[in-house]
């Protein structure tokens, strides 16, 4: 499994800064199939500890519809047998999380997972249906990107907070695709909701990033932040690792989001209101 983005971060506190995608191994299936097993929400590890935030599960469950795995493909498809499931061809180029951030088929990922237009695409929901797609927009400087699949009967859409309206100590929640398991809910708090500095990665970066007190790990890179009341107030970009640590005391991770704001002001400018 690669790790994508990685790089350390030359700041007071010397954190190591590391982008969250994960590589794999799909194929051409007809639109909507069941072809992967359905994943259920699943929460690994507690709360952050000093989190507010006794309905978690609650909330994770309600808006589960919106988070999506996401494979990025190369154009040269190998066919798998359509009776077999979590089939995966050998032309996956990454593989992370995403969320539907509209209702027209839109879904946002990470652009170091996305990284071109020239890739297509397959969306597999929560159940396990997986739908087609091609990534239709990818800005490198805002660590977001588009991909674009047919809208489906049931397909639940994200609302979105008002980011600017963050501050520190609120309760939070993330759905991504650590080693290749759908539906890890993380639960946390925000910790900084305006980083006062410049996130960069190889060719990667973003403004504004949300500090977040809360277990990340890659694959988690596209997957939605969620407030209290179900609303996204981020996309998970990448982490912040200290640098001393041992297996009896484990570094201290501290997830990075996009802020909605951000993640809205990116799709009117590329898909209109």
């Amino acid at each position: 499994m690669g790790l994508i983005g990685t790089t350390i971060l030359r700041a007071a506190a010397a954190l190591a800064l590391a982008g969250l995608g994960a590589c794999a191994g799909p194929s051409a299936v007809p639109e909507g199939a069941l072809v992967e097993q359905p994943a259920a929400l699943s929460y690994p590890a507690p709360p952050e500890p000093g989190t507010d935030f006794p309905d978690f599960r609650a909330v994770a469950e309600r808006n589960a519809g919106i988070y999506v795995r996401v494979r990025i493909l190369a154009e040269d498809e190998t066919p798998v047998p359509r009776s077999e499931l979590s089939s995966a061809p050998s032309n996956v180029l990454n593989f992370a999380s995403g969320f539907i951030a509209d209702a027209r088929g839109y879904v946002v990922t990470a652009a170091h997972i996305a990284n071109s237009t020239k890739f297509k695409a397959e969306v597999i929901t929560l159940d396990g249906r997986r739908f087609s797609g091609r990534v239709v927009a990818v800005e490198r400087q805002r660590e977001l990107a588009l991909i674009k699949i047919n809208p489906f009967p049931g397909m639940q859409a994200a609302r979105f907070a008002d980011s600017a309206r963050l501050t520190a100590g609120e309760a939070a929640l993330a759905i991504g695709t650590p080693k290749h398991h759908g539906g890890i809910v993380s639960v946390g708090r925000v910790i900084d909701p305006r980083l006062a500095r410049r996130i960069n990665y190889n060719d990667y970066g973003y403004d504004n990033a949300i500090a977040l007190a809360m277990p990340i790990e890659p694959g988690h890179s596209g997957g939605p932040v969620l407030d209290r009341e179900g609303r996204v107030i981020g996309m998970i970009a990448s982490f912040l690792l200290g640098e001393s640590g041992s297996k009896a005391a484990p570094q201290p991770r501290v997830g990075l989001a996009v802020p909605s704001d951000d993640i809205v002001a990116f799709m009117k400018s590329t898909i209109g209101s």
